[in-house]
């Protein structure tokens, strides 16, 4: 009887405090809804404000790209030996306007309406849209030319041009004036009296809405300063009386207008919900005693699942520990001795950082650096044995009385990982065949020499060729050719010193650069030395083979530490040995640089045919090794030159990349591969290259983001292919943007992998979904062992991390063969197919099927 009344008062006391629970828990939600539509409604105001600041920012940046391309082109028209000779005699307009140098292009092409050549008297030459005109600027002018005529004379100097905004025939337009000077620097005469080109850029309706359209300014226009309506943002155009105004969007209404009705279903249904909670809750606080002895039950589960652990945890394949406060070690499991051969009773008692050592940080100040979240640490440690060791040390700290009371971890043994990365690492600066540096290596020792304090040291690069190996390699075979670069790489190792560098770029050029030597004398005993060595007979299988060689050179103190400069510039000089006879040597000279102003014509071309849109796309297909299906197609753009016709990647995308051009381009080439790849079957994927460029000069996130949306295409069949140098650059900003492409829903692949400095590590760091083996790897397959098993490393290591490996350059029978025995997941190449038009590439498709697949190559 005691019991029950004993049980009823427990039971009745639960159910006052259910009451009092409800009663509280209902409160705090409506306050919750208070306070949510209150926030809500900041929200919206924040939204609406900072969409406006931002329209604002983009406004001025437009205005800025503007002006930066008017003085850009300008200055590559002004700045110009032949204009400053032409633009200040009597037949001005003859050679400008008949000649076709400064006519009607620039109206038809670039847009502006008007062009003049001037100084303080009077205008020499003029055109007004386009057609040559006897009127003085001044007529078309609102506003005094004097002032920009004067400010660009006095920029004469540096050559910088002016730009204003004023009335050109009554409408608001950007002024852009430059001194006309030669492009030699050359002497001019006094600035005074230097004439003036000048580019009028009439900012008419239709340029507004484009610029509008390309910086997303809705309702971009311009009104004068005193229509418009109130509250629209304006910026105003100097003193033309002009505004350029905009309606910006209002992503806070929309978000009211979207979230509150919604979200207030959403409460009445969950006060409906919570009504038969708290019912429900009321009649099951009886139940309490019950749950006394179901909570006895779940203890004696836990002691169960207790033991399982501990059992789990000494057959697991990584070993427990377990320290004090101090460090010193209190726990180790019994796979602790499989793995290294002690004992634990050699370590129970003794500090941590004694058996394991970190090359970063001291351990015990890793751990007592350790939050909640625990962390990881690669450590070393030598096993019963003596051998050197490595595992990755996963901890977290121990708490207790609010205090630390040690750590406990595991450490997983990553010997074999570290042995794969150094070799990866070995072979990514050097080359196959010759073991000299490579193009990485050569990169990475001009970066050092370029880190050197007090300062550089002075660096003579010279770009070595071969001369007549060519016929020895086609009519002797490759394995007389591998010999005969072998022997070239010893005698190159045997004329340099020890500071010097010798590296293969590839095929039969090489490049020595020669440490703290600049005097050209020493540089010519240098050449002649090395010649006379390459022109020694080579003795292979009793025949005597003769080469010769031929020297570009560049050198540090003229051309600067850039190495893909100075290559350049060494190859220039190299054209002019071969040219001038072969086995001998020229210097790079500043007449050499022809091809510097073919790269601007090339620049120019190219940034008409972009927004031309003279490009088109094709695809490689790639392959799953498995049952050679199509399962994926990488996009690769060409340029349809209306002259040159259709070029390659190589002529153009290096030049894009150097003048930020490749930020649009690449752009243009992800909206095309999304928009065409929409049309093939699923679940087919495109695969669209990224350049490191976009990376530093774009925003690639809202550019995805935005296409994604615009074609529709899903994003899980979208992969994009990022090279090393992307992370190279930015650590920390690249895998902020990898992230956040991630959570987008693309798939991330690493190109390239084994060509770069710590190919791993990025692995382990970013969120990659696959890897691409470097085409060098699978070329040099057939002929070195060595490389077919770095080859089956990669993969290896690839599948241990989870990640489908593609190899690329598939060209032979025999490359494919090998990858299907070391199953590889993927196969792309000219092998299997050459890069498609997007038609063929259709037909290819419906031609495809089980029955039709190549067969799987079966290992011999």
């Amino acid at each position: 009887m005691d019991i029950a009344a004993d049980t009823y008062g427990s039971a009745s006391a639960h159910s006052l405090h259910t009451r009092k629970l409800i009663a509280l828990i209902g409160g705090l939600f409506a306050l919750a809804f208070a306070i949510a539509i209150a926030a809500l409604v900041h929200i919206a105001y924040r939204l609406n404000a900072d969409e406006s600041q931002q329209s604002y920012f983009y406004a001025q940046k437009a205005l800025q790209a503007r002006i930066t391309t008017s003085q850009n082109l300008l200055t590559s028209y002004a700045v110009w030996n032949s204009a400053y000779q032409h633009l200040n005699a009597a037949d001005a307009r003859r050679w400008a306007f008949e000649e076709r140098n400064l006519g009607e292009s620039l109206f038809t092409l670039n847009g502006y309406e008007g062009v003049f050549v001037l100084d303080r008297q009077a205008t020499h030459y003029a055109l007004f849209n386009g057609q040559p005109t006897n009127a003085q600027a001044q007529t078309f002018v609102g506003t005094a030319l004097l002032p920009i005529i004067e400010a660009a004379q006095a920029h004469s100097e540096s050559a910088a041009p002016v730009s204003r905004y004023a009335l050109f025939n009554g409408w608001p337009a950007l002024l852009s004036a430059s001194a006309i000077l030669p492009d030699d620097g050359s002497a001019v005469p006094d600035a005074a009296r230097t004439r003036v080109l000048l580019f009028a850029d009439l900012l008419s309706p239709e340029k507004v809405s484009r610029l509008g359209d390309d910086y997303d300014l809705p309702h971009l226009l311009l009104e004068s300063h005193d229509t418009g309506l109130a509250g629209k943002p304006r910026l105003p155009l100097g003193d033309t009386g002009y505004d350029l105004t905009w309606e910006p969007r209002r992503p806070g209404s929309q978000l009211l207008w979207s979230v509150v009705p919604p979200l207030t279903a959403a409460v009445v249904v969950l006060c409906l919900l919570m009504a038969w909670l708290f019912r429900y809750a009321l009649r099951t606080s009886e139940q309490i005693d019950d749950s006394y002895r179901v909570l006895k039950i779940s203890n004696r589960a836990l002691e169960a699942s207790e033991e399982r652990f501990r059992a789990v945890a000494e057959a697991a394949s990584d070993w427990i520990w377990e320290t004090d406060a101090q460090g010193r070690l209190s726990y180790l499991s019994t796979r602790f001795t499989v793995v290294t051969g002690f004992t634990g009773q050699d370590w129970l008692g003794q500090p941590i950082e004694k058996l394991l050592t970190c090359e970063t940080m001291p351990l015990g100040q890793w751990l007592r650096t350790l939050d909640g979240t625990g962390g990881s640490l690669r450590c070393a440690y030598r096993d019963h044995a003596g051998q050197l060791r490595y595992c990755r040390v996963s901890a977290r700290a121990i708490h207790g009385d609010g205090q630390v009371q040690g750590f406990r971890g595991t450490a997983s043994d990553v010997t074999d990982e570290v042995a794969a990365h150094a070799q990866i690492q070995h072979l990514s600066l050097h080359d196959a065949l010759t073991g000299l540096a490579n193009r990485n290596k050569l990169t990475r020792y001009f970066e050092e020499a370029g880190a050197r304090l007090p300062g550089p040291t002075p660096l003579t690069l010279i770009l070595l060729d071969l001369d007549n190996f060519k016929p020895i390699n086609d009519a002797l075979g490759h394995p007389v050719g591998d010999a005969v670069l072998l022997e070239v790489a010893t005698r190159l190792r045997e004329c340099t010193r020890e500071h010097d560098l010798v590296a293969r770029l590839g095929g039969d050029e090489f490049v020595l650069v020669l440490n703290a030597i600049d005097s050209d004398k020493e540089i010519d005993r240098f050449c002649a030395r090395l010649i006379e060595s390459l022109h020694r007979p080579i003795l292979h299988q009793g025949q005597r083979l003769h080469i010769g060689a031929s020297l570009g050179i560049a050198q540090s103190s003229r051309q600067g530490l850039g190495v893909d400069e100075l290559i350049r510039c060494a190859d220039i000089a190299l054209y002019q040995a071969k040219a001038a006879g072969k086995n001998t040597w020229r210097y790079f000279s500043e007449h050499m640089n022809q091809q510097i102003q073919q790269r601007r014509h090339l620049e120019n071309e190219l940034r008409q045919a972009i927004g031309n849109q003279e490009f088109v796309l094709h695809f490689q297909p790639r392959y799953r090794v498995d049952d050679m299906q199509i399962v994926s197609a990488e996009a690769l753009v060409r340029w349809q030159h209306p002259v040159r016709g259709l070029l390659g990647p190589d002529t153009f995308i290096a030049l894009a990349e150097q003048t930020e051009l490749i930020v649009p381009l690449g752009r243009w080439v992800l909206h095309q591969a999304c928009l065409t790849a929409r049309q093939w079957p699923e679940p087919m994927q495109v695969s669209v290259n990224l350049s490191p460029a976009q990376f530093s000069h774009g925003d690639v996130v809202h550019d995805v983001r935005e296409i994604l949306m615009q074609t529709g295409f899903p994003a899980h069949r979208l992969e994009l292919e990022v090279t090393e140098n992307v992370m190279f650059n930015d650590v920390d900003g690249a895998l902020h943007t990898l992230k956040a492409l991630k959570e987008l829903g693309v798939r991330l692949n690493m190109d390239d992998f084994g060509t770069g400095y710590s190919s791993l590590g990025y692995l382990r760091t970013y969120p990659f979904d696959s890897l691409k083996i470097d085409k060098r790897f699978i070329a040099a397959m057939d002929r070195s062992g060595g490389d077919r098993a770095v080859v089956q490393a990669i993969i290896n290591l690839g599948k241990a991390m989870g990640l489908m490996v593609t190899a690329e350059g598939v060209e032979t029978e025999q490359q494919l063969h090998s990858l299907s025995l070391d199953l590889c997941h993927e196969v792309q190449g000219f092998y299997l197919s050459r890069p498609l038009d997007a038609r063929a590439l259709e037909l290819l498709f419906e031609a495809q099927s089980p029955a039709r697949a190549m067969p799987v190559i079966a290992p011999a």
